[in-house]
């Protein structure tokens, strides 16, 4: 019954995205004519422009919708780990601490499971509720990065079963060195698909580099990835050349503190 209801609402979802898009191709049309049209005033242009932000925003909120509904029928029909195991088995595939926002958006690429990046500090304090009513019960907590004084740094994400200068923040220079991993971890082959395009939103905001065109070979496509890889890494050895060092030392003076602020941080 509950995949029933789950097809039923995917298959709504998916209608209100195609009559919003067919809209917006409707609009789009028409302002492309009237802005070709010197008799059309710019207030109407302005006007027009506005209700395509509106449609816009529309689209990315159904997207949204369609993520969670597509997320929730493959967790129904094919149930798997607990979110918590899901996180920590991607915090491993990406090695590094990650940002909530972008666990969210690698989970959905990568394995078409959705969680919203709000539902992430929720999870910290499971997490933390569990070690309180039996310490190192578990193999792994998620956990947040720490601070050069060792308090919490819950913008960045981690397992408490890495080593403590995995876990340390030294400096701007470290989330840096955070940001770049997220290009290095996107192993991507083939078409773009969801984890394609997810590299190249990333490599753009990160490196400024823009991606091949959409009509681009796979050729062209394969060379860009292969650039920005070797850029990246690159990048990547400059910085760890001396942050390896300085999140080493840290660690080292963080290594005395008690288990509970070790793992999760002093209190302020």
């Amino acid at each position: 019954m509950r995949g029933t209801v789950l097809t039923v609402s995917l298959a709504a979802v998916r209608d209100d995205l195609a009559a919003a898009l067919e809209e917006t191709l409707r609009l789009t049309r028409r302002l492309a004519e009237d802005a070709r049209d010197t008799e059309v005033p710019v207030a109407e242009l302005v006007a027009q422009a506005t209700m395509l932000g509106r449609l816009d925003q529309r689209r990315e909120e159904l997207i949204g919708e369609l993520r969670r509904t597509a997320s929730a029928g493959i967790r129904a029909t094919k149930p798997g780990p607990p979110i918590r195991e899901v996180v920590l088995g991607a915090l491993d595939e990406l090695g590094w601490p990650q940002n909530a926002r972008f666990l969210e958006e690698y989970l959905w690429a990568k394995h078409q499971l959705q969680l919203d990046s709000r539902a992430f500090a929720s999870l910290r304090r499971d997490e933390l509720r569990a070690w309180g009513r039996a310490p190192g019960a578990r193999s792994a907590y998620v956990v947040p990065a720490l601070n050069p004084d060792g308090s919490a740094n819950p913008r960045w994400l981690t397992s408490s079963a890495w080593d403590l200068p995995q876990r340390v923040i030294a400096s701007a220079e470290t989330e840096r060195l955070f940001d770049l991993q997220k290009i290095l971890a996107l192993r991507v082959r083939g078409s773009r698909g969801p984890l394609g395009t997810l590299l190249e939103r990333y490599v753009t905001q990160i490196l400024a580099i823009e991606p091949p065109p959409v009509s681009a070979s796979a050729t062209t496509t394969r060379a860009w990835r292969t650039h920005v890889r070797s850029h990246t890494a690159a990048l990547i050895e400059v910085i760890r050349s001396c942050d390896d060092e300085d999140r080493g030392q840290i660690a080292a003076g963080l290594a005395s503190l008690p288990d509970r602020d070790r793992i999760w941080g002093r209190e302020a």
